[in-house]
């Protein structure tokens, strides 16, 4: 009755850590059928440091939104405090504006990643938005008789990045550039466009996203 509710009043209903004291990921007879009311509108894929990333892809398969929330039961300074090195557990929402209407309309359509402990975890199409949205990648030198151009990696966001290419990883910290090299393919012959995957990314299959990196946007 009260999801019935709170649906006829427009409000939006998150099922909030659904792995809690539970040994499964499985939906429960009373989770059937509040999902299949359609009473459920996201999920908390991450509560506090604990994630769940078969919830990553439930969200997809059922067109849910993702979310994040700290849990907390008291004031938060006292939980994340300012020198811990990470923020506190958050939705990160793609909103057009800072109004409740533009707010309602992201989370309605699922333009959402969750933040924890410096991870980001979301849709691929809105973890590529915003990797190439805070990184800035400048080509800084070409080789052509080696073959090979160097970029540099600027990260303008508070979040730093675990780039990973082939076995080699390299942070990228809030606010510090770093420099990649890009050779050219085997196989055409023209130089290949710079591209990392982001081991502080997870997405559907619990697996991390690799993007092409925008280059002097």
């Amino acid at each position: 009755e009260c999801f019935r509710r709170v649906k006829e009043q427009g409000g939006f209903i998150i099922h909030n850590h659904p792995g809690w004291r539970r040994g499964t990921m499985e939906k429960s007879e009373d989770q059937v059928r509040a999902y299949g009311e359609k009473w459920v509108d996201a999920v908390e894929v991450i509560n506090g440091t604990t994630l769940y990333p078969q919830m990553i892809d439930r969200c997809v398969d059922e067109q849910l939104t993702i979310t994040a929330s700290t849990d907390v039961h008291r004031p938060s300074s006292q939980v994340w405090a300012r020198d811990c090195g990470i923020f506190r557990t958050h939705t990160i929402i793609f909103a057009k504006e800072c109004t409740e209407k533009a707010i309602k309309d992201a989370l309605e359509k699922r333009r959402t990643i969750g933040y924890s402990a410096n991870n980001l975890i979301g849709e691929e199409k809105w973890l590529n938005e915003f990797f190439n949205s805070a990184i800035v990648c400048t080509q800084i030198y070409e080789n052509e008789k080696k073959g090979h151009r160097k970029f540099q990696f600027t990260n303008t966001c508070s979040i730093p990045f675990l780039l990973r290419r082939g076995k080699s990883v390299f942070v990228l910290r809030p606010f510090q550039s770093l420099s990649l090299n890009c050779g050219k393919d085997k196989n055409t012959g023209k130089y290949q466009k710079p591209k990392v995957t982001v081991d502080n990314m997870w997405t559907v299959g619990d697996k991390h996203p690799t993007f092409e990196v925008e280059v002097d946007k």
